[in-house]
């Protein structure tokens, strides 16, 4: 009998022990999940923070860069540039206009508006996120020279429109044209007549470059993401390049020299400013977002400028992002960049 109650006893688990067991086994791996998701989703939050931060640096980098050159004219000022022949203006969706080669505005800025901003094209804009402001940038680009040689060499035409084929040839502190490279009469004219009385020794030659700064909902797969974007001049047209996803909300301010003592008095919206000569920096302001969803609601009105904010649809600011939207980690930046081609001494 002793032997068998042994036996017995040995046998393995119950049922009640097994399923006492599973349960347990179960709760476990239950709390080892939930730590997993939770871990993996705080990784996924704070890559998307590491990568918001990487598309403020590059955003900051691209405005700095380009406004830094505003207005650059191969050393004469923007009224002694003149325009040779009579070239062709085209851009995507009818954005036809002569202030792409508008070298008396080299920072031109245009009010947000509903569908397009005030001053552009309907069309030229295309999936434009309603509210933000644009912008337009123009200068000579000084890693794009060129020296009478080339302009006069044969087939230059072809072999210089890449990337844009204006060009402006300046005598510094005298004057400067701006011509269509691939017009043989105005190029091989801009070399020998384009600055009556002055020497080809010191003429100096660019491509010019026109660029449009906006922002533009673009679907990457995962519904629309707003995104820096930019038109800049190709041969004789506009065409579009994407440049930082997740850049929300954009505007511009103005700061003015009213006076003309040098120092900037004021800054003001693009609505307000009727001499754009007088505009001496510009600040940036943007909302940049993070690209996963964040386990709290952004509830922050941010002041995107000083008679504007931007926040949550519950909120009074005239700039709203949306329900689906409010769980996105953002960040207000503002950078003011000086325009050194307009500052004196």
């Amino acid at each position: 009998m002793s032997i068998c109650r042994r036996r017995s006893r040995a046998a393995g688990f119950s049922l009640v022990e097994l399923l006492v067991a599973l349960v347990l086994g179960i709760l476990v791996l239950a709390g080892i999940a939930k730590v997993f998701i939770n871990s993996k989703q705080g990784y996924r939050v704070q890559e998307s923070a590491s990568r918001t931060q990487e598309n403020i640096r590059i955003a900051v980098d691209y405005f700095g860069r380009n406004l830094r050159l505003a207005d650059l004219w191969g050393g004469v000022e923007p009224a002694q540039v003149g325009l040779i022949g009579a070239p062709v203006y085209n851009g995507p969706g009818g954005c036809e206009n002569a202030w792409i080669l508008d070298t008396a505005s080299g920072v031109r800025g245009y009010a947000g508006g509903v569908s397009a901003p005030l001053g552009l094209p309907a069309g030229c804009l295309s999936d434009y996120v309603s509210g933000s402001d644009v912008l337009a940038v123009r200068y000579a680009n000084p890693d794009a020279y060129v020296t009478t040689a080339q302009l006069g060499a044969s087939g230059a035409g072809n072999a210089l429109k890449t990337n844009g084929k204006y060009y402006l040839r300046a005598k510094v502190g005298q004057r400067a044209v701006l011509f269509d490279v691939t017009n043989d009469a105005n190029r091989l004219r801009a070399i020998s007549v384009d600055i009556p009385g002055v020497a080809e020794d010191g003429v100096l030659s660019y491509q010019y470059q026109t660029l449009l700064f906006y922002l533009r909902n673009i679907d990457f797969g995962r519904g629309p993401v707003p995104t820096l974007n930019m038109l800049r001049l190709q041969s004789d047209s506009l065409q579009a390049e994407q440049l930082v996803d997740g850049i929300e909300m954009l505007s511009f301010s103005y700061g003015v020299d009213s006076d003309d003592d040098g120092q900037v008095d004021a800054y003001r919206n693009a609505a307000e400013i009727s001499n754009w000569q007088q505009v001496l920096s510009v600040r940036v302001a943007f909302i940049a977002r993070g690209d996963e969803l964040d386990r709290y609601t952004d509830t922050q009105q941010y002041p995107i400028a000083a008679d504007r904010c931007y926040g949550p649809a519950s909120s009074a600011c005239s700039l709203k992002y949306s329900v689906e939207t409010a769980r996105f980690q953002r960040r207000l930046v503002v950078k003011d960049i000086q325009l050194r081609n307009r500052v004196r001494g």
